[in-house]
């Protein structure tokens, strides 16, 4: 009896011994100079992450469910909302009950390897999220400001598909590169999830941090700003043009009226949706980037556990504010709703407010936007909204 007591001991010595290990290789010795957060943090934070897994499964399942049943959802930009909701689904659902599981035990409980697979999946879902982010930017920009030079050309179905499957291969070489050598996957400061090493000072570690931080961070927001900005610039331009167009022609004063005051609510609604897409963005991504900078290239001894936590809470909050962004605000996904079904709807999308307008307006307007829609107007752009 005490033979067996003993080796069992020393079987559960062997298993403590091996995990420790494990763990020293996962953990940057930049966390043992601060002291562990406290038990109520972890708490906290599991709760959030629940509470975070909850609403973004409900909400994107929402919109997935809604491009099955609905055929009217069914266009080609709607694909790239698809996308962005099946990544939040995934990193939800897949990702998210590992963190909420070891916050609420106070560390990491899934060893070296699901640090290293948490990791990978956690990249390669937010580099998905950014990229697809900046696609639909990208395609707004097209469809809105620059499609009448290139009208023949149209952005279908097989088009877009063929840019998500380039989201998909660019997000996995670079989520990849930690596994295979280049920079590597460790425990955050609060012990409970994993992230890339932003600590290391070598030339392997800083130059792969220097690379996702322009490629996969830097590139995507100054297409996103740069393209809503543009938007908003095209949609003011033109209603600088119906304003002209009203001032030198016969209609009465009332009609003028009408048709600028219908049109400035296009463009104010339009600057108000770009901004908190900008916004949304650099609040959910911008934390983890200022925190990877300043970890590989600046003073780390400011980040401390604390600090380090806070951003990723903000990266995986984006799960649940992207599908309230790009489907509750676009109206044929927002009068899905079960509460919006049994009304009579009578307020229309942005672009179809356009197309009355510009039905209506004097035939000499310049703008791409200003063109007069008759039976002859292809359907797909018809679809096309705004945002």
């Amino acid at each position: 009896m005490a033979s067996n007591i003993s080796e069992l001991n020393t079987a559960n010595l062997s298993t403590t011994v091996l995990l420790q290990g494990l763990m020293s290789v996962i953990v940057h010795p930049h966390w043992r100079n601060y002291t562990p957060l406290p038990h109520s943090a972890h708490l906290l934070m599991g709760s959030m992450v629940s509470l975070i897994v909850l609403f973004a499964g409900m909400a994107n399942i929402w919109v997935i469910g809604c491009f099955i049943r609905y055929r009217s959802l069914r266009i080609s930009s709607n694909l790239l909302v698809l996308n962005l909701a099946i990544t939040d689904t995934f990193l939800a659902l897949g990702n998210l009950p590992w963190l909420a599981i070891s916050s609420f035990r106070g560390v990491w409980i899934f060893g070296y390897i699901g640090c290293q697979v948490y990791g990978f999946v956690g990249a390669m879902s937010g580099f998905i999220s950014i990229n697809t982010l900046a696609m639909i930017a990208i395609e707004r920009f097209f469809v809105i400001v620059i499609r009448e030079p290139y009208r023949h050309i149209r952005t279908s179905n097989k088009t877009v598909l063929i840019s998500i499957m380039f989201i998909w291969i660019y997000s996995f070489v670079w989520a990849i590169c930690p596994l295979i050598g280049w920079g590597s996957i460790i425990l955050e400061g609060s012990m409970t999830s994993c992230t890339f090493d932003f600590f290391s000072r070598d030339v392997n570690t800083k130059s792969y941090v220097a690379s996702i931080l322009v490629f996969c961070f830097t590139v995507q927001l100054f297409l996103i700003i740069c393209s809503y900005v543009r938007i908003y610039l095209k949609v003011l331009q033109h209603e600088k043009e119906i304003v002209n167009c009203y001032s030198d022609g016969n209609n009465t004063l009332q009609i003028q009226n009408r048709k600028v005051r219908k049109f400035r609510s296009v463009h104010v609604k339009t600057a108000k949706i770009s901004l908190v897409i900008i916004s949304i963005f650099c609040l959910s991504w911008t934390p983890y980037a200022v925190v990877a900078i300043i970890g590989n290239f600046g003073d780390a001894s400011v980040i401390t556990p604390l600090a380090s936590t806070i951003p990723g809470v903000f990266a995986k909050l984006s799960t649940v504010l992207n599908p309230m962004i790009y489907a509750l605000l676009h109206p044929k996904f927002r009068n899905k709703l079960p509460f919006r079904k049994k009304k009579v709807l009578k307020a229309k999308s942005n672009f179809q407010a356009l197309m009355k307008l510009d039905n209506e307006s004097p035939p000499h307007t310049s703008s791409s936007l200003s063109i007069q829609f008759n039976a002859n107007t292809p359907k797909e752009f018809h679809r096309e909204t705004v945002v």
